[in-house]
């Protein structure tokens, strides 16, 4: 025997199609979330009109342009360093605590 077709209301496919049209995430990560299938929630997206189609870089730090690029690089070269400093603290105090513990 067939199985049964869920049914949803309305209000339930607008706030879906709202979440997924309004979040930078794709379809069918919203979708996953939902326990929607993928194909129903592209279905209720096309047939909305909000089908995604990214203009442009996705991410907002590319479209501020070069300067706003090079200040994240920035940023994340000093996290880095600092991300290593703690590792190689880490691993220094382990190796101490190991040899006291013998």
């Amino acid at each position: 025997m067939g199985q049964k077709q869920k049914q949803y209301t309305h209000a339930y496919v607008a706030r879906a199609v709202r979440l997924c049209d309004e979040s930078n995430r794709p379809v069918a990560e919203v979708a996953r979330d939902l326990g929607v299938e993928y194909g129903t929630l592209y279905g209720w997206m096309k047939k909305a009109g909000k089908t995604k189609r990214r203009e442009g870089p996705p991410d907002p730090v590319v479209r501020a342009g070069p300067e706003a690029m090079q200040a994240e690089i920035e940023r994340l070269k000093r996290e880095l360093d600092e991300t290593k400093k703690q590792l190689e603290f880490a691993k220094k105090a382990a190796a101490f605590f190991a040899q006291q513990s013998k």
